[in-house]
């Protein structure tokens, strides 16, 4: 009993103090036009980016001037077929150490060139959840199903679709600008938007956009969301994908 009220105590003092105990930045931008490989992205700090994942090593993540929205250089990746035996297949970028609090809305721009025309179901384009010691954050996550993106969340909660289920499809070998933006609640007081071309594509409101705070155990959560990361989140089990990524934007809304 008294450890459960320790336990209890704990939680509650870290809930009231989140803002002082686990802060961090809450916005960042990268067009890719300073780096010359992808090691630079890295600066050990987490000033830049904290880390990039390559699952698979067929998987590739290269700065490159083949593609670019603005400037010269954009970040391309690839990655191969999910299987069973080999798990997902992932090739992304991540920035940790952010801080995105409950009441907050968060802003998320970013521009995407997938290349060719073949299925990717379940592609994963972007991921904004809280970090995590052992398996994977809860969070929320841009899906590609059928050609058009959805709102797919890594605790319990449906998937967001498209408005009216008048889908619009996800242009290929061409530039496609994603928008999103979500005001954070654990209680269903939030909402969450996607544009797509400046083209408003999904609406929900009153929707619990944070999952509910738990103490750590496999996977835990703060209540807050401390991680973004772009590329190739997670590829499907039908074809390999070649992506391309430029001028992405996160911010917190005032």
């Amino acid at each position: 009993m008294k450890f459960t009220l320790i336990i209890l105590l704990f939680l509650t003092f870290v809930s009231c103090n989140k803002e002082k105990y686990f802060d961090g930045p809450d916005h960042y931008s990268d067009d890719f036009e300073a780096y010359s490989k992808i090691e630079d992205l890295i600066d050990g700090n987490d000033e830049k980016w904290s880390y990039f994942q390559l699952t698979f090593d067929e998987n590739s993540l290269s700065v490159d001037s083949t593609f670019s929205h603005t400037g010269t250089q954009s970040m391309h990746f690839y990655a191969a077929v999910s299987t069973e035996e080999k798990g997902a297949s992932k090739c992304s970028i991540s920035k940790q150490k952010m801080a995105f609090y409950e009441g907050e809305t968060v802003s998320v721009e970013a521009w995407y060139y997938l290349v060719g025309n073949e299925t990717a179901n379940w592609l994963f384009l972007f991921d904004l959840e809280e970090q995590t010691a052992i398996g994977a954050g809860p969070g929320m996550r841009i899906a590609m199903v059928d050609n058009a993106l959805r709102i797919e969340h890594k605790y319990f909660n449906p998937d967001i679709l498209q408005l009216n289920n008048d889908t619009v499809l996800f242009p290929r070998n061409e530039w496609v600008k994603v928008n999103f933006e979500s005001k954070l609640s654990k209680k269903k007081k939030g909402y969450v938007k996607v544009w797509q071309n400046d083209q408003l594509i999904i609406h929900q409101e009153n929707w619990k956009t944070l999952p509910t705070d738990f103490l750590y155990s496999q996977q835990g959560t703060k209540g807050m969301y401390t991680s973004i990361e772009f590329g190739i989140t997670a590829n499907t089990h039908d074809n390999p994908i070649e992506l391309y990524v430029d001028d992405i934007i996160v911010k917190k809304l005032d």
